[in-house]
């Protein structure tokens, strides 16, 4: 087995590779350990209460690492250029990893949240004046997205070190939360309809350049209305109905990519479903702010569904393609993608009916076995060397 800390490893020549693989090994971890906690299996050992170490790890740890190991990998691609070396991925990588035990003992915590804030203002070095130079004005809006995500971070940090009322914290946390399906937003509509026509014959997805730019940049808006409906509750409806208008909006994007011929193609189908879980859960959550559905498991959707299952089907398909291998998925995997959606429908639903704790083993145990397939089929992929035509392999 290979040293993978050693940084002259495989596992150090592209972003994808140690964020992937971190993504996997932190979502099966962490949704497992935050089990034991909440079945009183295992004592809490954090300085804050679960529900807001859950959430903040979830975006700040799960998701993050997804989309450091996408930016970084297609950014390459967009600019033409490497935008990391082995020792700034090595770096960027251990200040994620050192962040995860923030709130976990206390003399670690200035250190630990001083490394996850640092791991975001080092991403923004190295991806902001790559992608904001001419020639790259299409994808300023990613930068931008990142710097609103980097600032949501900061004042949940501050709300929990009680710089700023601790009563925030979450609010920030849900911030955040909208910033990664902002990327959902981007990057879906990137790649979609280029996958979709690669891998279904006679698919003919359409991206209307107008509609590209309305579910872009209306999604700053959705932002702002949720900044400011925490302190104006007599913003609920207005924000609800603007909700259900990119509910709207959104469906017809994704209509326009015929996901419905993808269903032979689950590596396919999988990023389909994600983006699906994106217009269910606008919809969820806008009838919230109206008062007709719960907002945990709206939230769910959004998290477990659009985020979860979307960033399944993207580390799943990048780490083959951008490896030399087939893109297929294999059974086992094909059955990963049966159980986070299966997680998806069983945490977001059971509660309505009251079904809260099955919702939590159920989900949770389907969450885990999924993440737990796509290491024992990835971890090879991600560590040994790129695959050459004919099956060799080179770093």
């Amino acid at each position: 087995m290979q040293n993978i800390l050693n940084p002259k490893s495989a596992l150090w020549t592209a972003a994808f590779r140690p964020f992937f693989l971190a993504a996997g090994l932190h979502s099966a971890f962490a949704v497992s350990f935050w089990m034991l906690i909440l079945f009183s299996v295992q004592r809490s050992p954090f300085l804050l209460n679960g529900i807001q170490v859950h959430s903040y790890e979830m975006v700040f740890g799960f998701a993050r690492a997804a989309i450091l190991g996408f930016l970084f990998t297609a950014a390459q691609n967009w600019t033409k250029s490497a935008l990391l070396n082995r020792n700034s991925l090595f770096f960027l990588s251990a200040l994620w990893l050192i962040g995860r035990f923030g709130f976990l003992y206390e003399p670690l915590t200035y250190l630990a949240i001083t490394s996850d804030l640092y791991c975001d203002i080092l991403a923004l070095f190295y991806l902001g004046p790559p992608l904001w130079k001419k020639g790259q004005e299409h994808n300023r809006i990613i930068v931008i997205s990142y710097a609103l995500f980097f600032i949501s971070h900061v004042c949940a940090i501050f709300s929990y070190l009680e710089i700023f009322p601790s009563a925030w914290g979450l609010h920030f946390v849900h911030l955040s939360i909208f910033l990664v399906l902002q990327f959902v937003v981007i990057i879906g509509g990137r790649i979609l309809p280029f996958f979709t026509s690669v891998a279904v014959p006679k698919a003919n997805p359409k991206k209307i350049p107008l509609l590209e730019r309305i579910v872009q940049y209306t999604w700053f808006l959705f932002l702002l209305l949720e900044v400011l409906v925490y302190w104006l509750p007599v913003l609920h409806i207005p924000a609800g109905l603007f909700c259900l208008g990119l509910a709207i909006v959104h469906f017809f994007r994704l209509f326009l990519l015929e996901p419905w011929r993808s269903v032979r193609v689950p590596i396919l189908w999988v990023l389909h479903s994600g983006y699906f879980w994106l217009v269910v859960g606008l919809t969820a959550y806008g009838l919230s702010h109206l008062g007709f559905f719960e907002t945990s498991p709206a939230f769910h959707l959004f998290t477990t569904g659009a985020i979860g299952v979307f960033v399944f089907g993207m580390i799943t398909r990048v780490s083959l393609g951008h490896t030399g291998r087939p893109i297929r998925a294999s059974r086992p995997i094909v059955l990963a993608y049966i159980l986070i959606n299966l997680a998806v429908i069983s945490r977001s639903f059971l509660p309505l009916f009251g079904k809260n704790i099955a919702a939590y083993a159920i989900s949770s145990s389907c969450w885990v076995s999924a993440f737990l397939i796509f290491l024992l089929e990835y971890y090879g992929i991600l560590v040994n060397p790129r695959l050459e035509p004919g099956g060799m392999s080179r770093r």
